[in-house]
C-alpha cells in the first residue's frame, strides 16, 4: 500500500509542470491580438503580443516621423485594439500668386492645408492640380509630394441701394461677375463702372436699381423708372429734361423725394415785335438808256419802319409778367429816283410762224367789232381816221392812244387775228389797256381775252415812254 503511494507521488511533478507550462502558453497565446493596420490606405493584419502602440508598430516595422499621424494616439497601456490608422506626412507645396509655400503634413484634405499655412478659402477661390480645379473638401489621394496652384478670387464690393455686399469672382469683367454671382441689372439701373470695365482686387461698385418715377406736366402724369439720384437726372432718364425756363418741384439739382413724385412749371418768355413799314414815295424821270415800258431803280429807295417789342413771362399757360411796350424807329423813309425808258429798240420775233421786226409790245385786253356790232343802233361802216373801212385788220384804240400817242397808221400784229393798222377808236375799258379788232360782219369773230400786241416796223421818232390807259 505504501509503495502504491509513492509510486504516485513520483507522477504528480511533471504532471503539474506540465500543465502550468501548457497554462503559461496558452496565456501568452491569449495575449495574442489580431490588428488591423491602414497605412496610407494599404490594409494588414498583425497578430500581435503587444499591449501598446508602439509595440504593435514595432511588431509591424513600422517607424514613424513626427509629421505622421497616426489613430487611435499613443495613449499607453490598452487591451483589444482592433484596428491602427496610419497617415504618412508628405510634402505640400502650395504656388500662390505672390509665394511658394510648403507644408509637410499628414492631412489629406486641401482645405485643412489651406487652413495651416493660414490661408481662408472664399468662394469661387480655385486650387489647381496638374492644371484641374480640384475639391478642397475631398482628399487627395496618392504618395509622394503634392504640387497645387492656389489662384485667389477678386473681391468685389458692392453697394446695392445702399447695401453693402461682397462677391468674389475669378471673371475678367465686372459684367461677367454680376451675372456669374446672379445679379441682373436691368437697363434702367444704374452702375458707377462700365460692364466691360476689368475686375480688380477689392474694388467697389455701387449699384442703383431702378425704382418707378412720376411726373406732372401740363396736367398729365408721366411714368416710368429712373435709378438717378437728382431730379435733373430722373428727368433726363424719362426723356423730359426742363427746357429754356422751365422748372421743377423739387428744383432741378435736388434729390429725388420719397414719393418720387416730380411737377415740371413750363415756363416761357415771349417777345414779339410789331413792325409799322410807312411806304416811301417815287419820283419818275424819262431815262434814254431804258428800253421802251420799262422802268429802272436810278437811285433805290426806303421804307420808313417803326417796330414796337413786348415781353411776357408765361408759366402754366399763365401770364405772369409783362414788360410794357418798347417803341423805336428801325428806319426813315427815303424817296427812289426811277427812270422810265424811252430807248427805242428793233426786235425780232417769230409769232404764229411768222419772222416779226418790232420796236415795241404791250400786254392788252382785246374784244372785237363788225360794221353792225359796234355798240350802236344801226351799223357804222366807217373808221375815226377814215383810213379805211371797218373791216378784219382794222385796229381800234382808246382816243388817247390814237390822238395823244399818235398811233393812227401805226401796223400791228396781234397774235391769233394777224397784221392790222391802227385805224379807229372806241371808249375803250377805264383804267384797261384795251383795244378793240375789226371783223366784217360776214367773218366775225368774239374776242374777250388778254394777248399782246406788237409795233411793227419802223419805229417812228418818238414814242410815249409809258402807254397809259
Amino acid at each position: 500500500m505504501k509503495k502504491m503511494m509513492k509510486s504516485h507521488r513520483k507522477w504528480l511533478f511533471p504532471t503539474t509542470f506540465g500543465l502550468m507550462v501548457l497554462g503559461l502558453v496558452l496565456i501568452w497565446q491569449g495575449l495574442h491580438q489580431t490588428v488591423l493596420i491602414l497605412n496610407d490606405g494599404e490594409t494588414s493584419n498583425l497578430r500581435s503580443p503587444a499591449m501598446t502602440l508602439k509595440g504593435v508598430l514595432r511588431d509591424a516595422n513600422i517607424s514613424l516621423d513626427d509629421a505622421d499621424q497616426v489613430f487611435p494616439s499613443d495613449g499607453g497601456w490598452f487591451w483589444d485594439l482592433d484596428a491602427v490608422n496610419i497617415r504618412s506626412a508628405r510634402l505640400v507645396t502650395i504656388q500662390s500668386p505672390q509665394d511658394t509655400l510648403t507644408l509637410l503634413t499628414s492631412e489629406r484634405i486641401p482645405a485643412n492645408w489651406m487652413k495651416e499655412l493660414g490661408i481662408n478659402l472664399y468662394p469661387q477661390d480655385h486650387l489647381l492640380r496638374n492644371g484641374s480645379i480640384i475639391d478642397p473638401e475631398a482628399p487627395v489621394t496618392g504618395e509622394g509630394p503634392v504640387y497645387l496652384q492656389y489662384e485667389p478670387a477678386k473681391a468685389i464690393f458692392l453697394e446695392i441701394d445702399e447695401q453693402d455686399q461682397i462677391i468674389h469672382t475669378q471673371e475678367s469683367t465686372v459684367g461677367a461677375a454680376l451675372e456669374m454671382a446672379g445679379f441682373i441689372l436691368a437697363s434702367q439701373d444704374w452702375i458707377s463702372v462700365d460692364l466691360t470695365t476689368p475686375v480688380e482686387e477689392s474694388m467697389v461698385v455701387i449699384i442703383r436699381q431702378a425704382k418707378p418715377i412720376s411726373v406732372v406736366i401740363d396736367g398729365e402724369t408721366t411714368r416710368g423708372l429712373s435709378a438717378s439720384a437728382t431730379v435733373g437726372e430722373a428727368l433726363m432718364d424719362l426723356g423730359i429734361p426742363l427746357q429754356n425756363l422751365d422748372r421743377s418741384i423739387p428744383a432741378e439739382g435736388e434729390l429725388l423725394p420719397d414719393n418720387r413724385q416730380i411737377s415740371i412749371q413750363r415756363v416761357n418768355e415771349t417777345v414779339s415785335i410789331a413792325i409799322e413799314e410807312i411806304p416811301h414815295e417815287a419820283e419818275y424821270i424819262e431815262d434814254p438808256n431804258t428800253p421802251l415800258d420799262q422802268v429802272s431803280v436810278i437811285e433805290p429807295g426806303q421804307d420808313a419802319i417803326s417796330a414796337a417789342r413786348e415781353r411776357a413771362k408765361v408759366e402754366n399757360g399763365e401770364v405772369v409778367w409783362q414788360e410794357s411796350p418798347i417803341q423805336w424807329q428801325a428806319s426813315d423813309a427815303k424817296d427812289s429816283l426811277l427812270g422810265v425808258g424811252t430807248k427805242i429798240s428793233v426786235q425780232t420775233a417769230v409769232i404764229d410762224g411768222q419772222t416779226l421786226e418790232y420796236w415795241r409790245k404791250v400786254s392788252v385786253y382785246a374784244t372785237s367789232y363788225s360794221p353792225c356790232r359796234s355798240g350802236v343802233d344801226g351799223c357804222l361802216y366807217g373808221t375815226a381816221t377814215g383810213i379805211m373801212p371797218v373791216q378784219k385788220g382794222v385796229v381800234a384804240v382808246t382816243r388817247r392812244w390814237l390822238e395823244d400817242y399818235g398811233m393812227w397808221g401805226q401796223s400791228v400784229y396781234i397774235p391769233g387775228y394777224g397784221f392790222g393798222v391802227i385805224a379807229d377808236s372806241g371808249g375803250g375799258i377805264p383804267g384797261t389797256p384795251w383795244i378793240d379788232l375789226a371783223y366784217s360782219d360776214e367773218d366775225y369773230v368774239t374776242w374777250g381775252t388778254w394777248t399782246t400786241m406788237y409795233f411793227l416796223t419802223p419805229a417812228p421818232a418818238w414814242a410815249p415812254s409809258i402807254l397809259y390807259p
